[in-house]
């Protein structure tokens, strides 16, 4: 009789462990047939030994043997990293709540019940082989996709370095020739326009060495933060820009101590009170905020400002690749944020925005570990 469920690219290694010779010749017959190449033992140790030179692509396993049942067979196949991955069926006359749930305990993926019919066991293997056939395509995927992640990382942070030199060229020379006062009108808006453009430049360029650095897969050196000096570094990178805008900037006069990396922090600040000066209003006013957190393991930190604010449905958005925070209008190349977030996320933090509740604009925050609650920081 021809199985309907049986096509001719069936294919894989199977082990079948029982003590029973006759249900090892049904199950051999049935699925050596379909083209599976199927191996035997009758008994748990059997099983194992045959394992270390014949590695199966799936087992059928029976529970009742003697010295070593499958329940042990089991336990031990998934202590050993060589055959953990290995998906091991129960096969067993064992029909008990309590038998099945020790089965799933001890590891096994799937727990079939004699009597049984060989197309039930045929649709169970065929199910288990390809869900292994599939994480170990998706696995292999993911290691590609890591090489050329690295890769890519590496090309940005050399490309970066390599623009660094000649663009530091540029706005020292501009700046030097801006400084001629036998230079036109003419002339001094044009160098103003080269130098913007080149400041622009300059931050994409700190953006890329900064993600790089964020993705590397090493551990974060985390320290107890000096926010107060961390903050006046970012004001200081952004001094040209808040000038050019007339912005207010207030401080708080207190800091809660929290926990994280320095130089990262200062790039998140760099990065909110930027888009707090080129979205705020005009002049822009910008309140930097350290207040606790709800959760009180945690500190917030937040820059609000008086822009217009940004959409209720957009909100979610905002911290994604290549999405700006307001008008399009307004420069910038929408990375900043999407890197904000993969600091604090590293960091232990999170990040969000919220409307203010006490006039137009938006208050854009993140939060990080408390230092009373990391005591093991220096």
């Amino acid at each position: 009789m021809t199985d309907n469920l049986s096509p001719l690219t069936d294919s894989g290694r199977i082990l079948i462990v029982d003590d029973h010779p006759t249900n090892i010749d049904v199950l051999f017959d049935y699925l050596s047939d379909l083209g599976y190449e199927v191996l035997v033992a009758e008994d748990g140790q059997s099983a194992l030994d045959r394992i270390g030179y014949a590695r199966p692509d799936i087992i059928l396993l029976d529970i009742m043997m003697p010295e070593l049942d499958g329940f042990d067979t089991c336990e031990q196949l998934k202590a050993n990293p060589e055959t953990a991955d290995i998906p091991v069926i129960y096969v067993t006359a064992l029909g008990g709540l309590s038998d099945k749930v020790r089965g799933f305990e001890t590891g096994a993926v799937d727990y079939i019940t004699k009597p049984y019919q060989n197309q039930e066991v045929l649709a169970r293997v065929r199910t288990h082989l390809t869900l292994r056939r599939l994480q170990a395509e998706l696995a292999e995927r993911l290691e590609e996709s890591e090489e050329q992640n690295q890769a890519l990382n590496a090309y940005a942070h050399s490309v970066a370095h390599d623009l660094k030199n000649p663009l530091n060229l540029i706005l020292n020379f501009s700046r030097l020739i801006l400084e001629d006062p036998g230079l036109s009108d003419q002339s001094v808006e044009d160098l103003e326009h080269v130098l913007q453009s080149a400041d622009n430049m300059n931050r994409i360029i700190q953006d890329l060495l900064l993600l790089a650095q964020v993705r590397k897969d090493v551990e974060v050196d985390r320290r107890v933060l000096n926010m107060e000096e961390i903050l006046r570094g970012a004001v200081n990178r952004l001094k040209p820009m808040l000038d050019s805008a007339q912005a207010r900037l207030t401080v708080p006069e207190v800091w809660l101590p929290a926990v994280g990396q320095a130089a990262w922090i200062e790039a998140v600040w760099v990065n909110y009170i930027s888009n707090a000066i080129k979205y705020g209003g005009a002049p822009p006013h910008i309140e930097i905020l350290c207040t606790p957190d709800a959760n009180p393991e945690f500190c917030r930190f937040g820059v609000k400002d008086n822009g217009a604010g940004i959409p209720a449905e957009a909100q979610h958005r905002v911290f994604e690749e290549f999405t700006r925070v307001g008008q399009t209008s307004a420069e910038g190349h929408g990375v900043g944020l999407s890197i904000v977030r993969r600091i604090l996320k590293r960091l232990g933090g999170e990040v969000g925005v919220e409307d203010n509740a006490d006039g137009p604009g938006s208050t854009f925050y993140f939060t990080l570990p408390c230092a009373d609650a990391s005591p093991d920081v220096r």
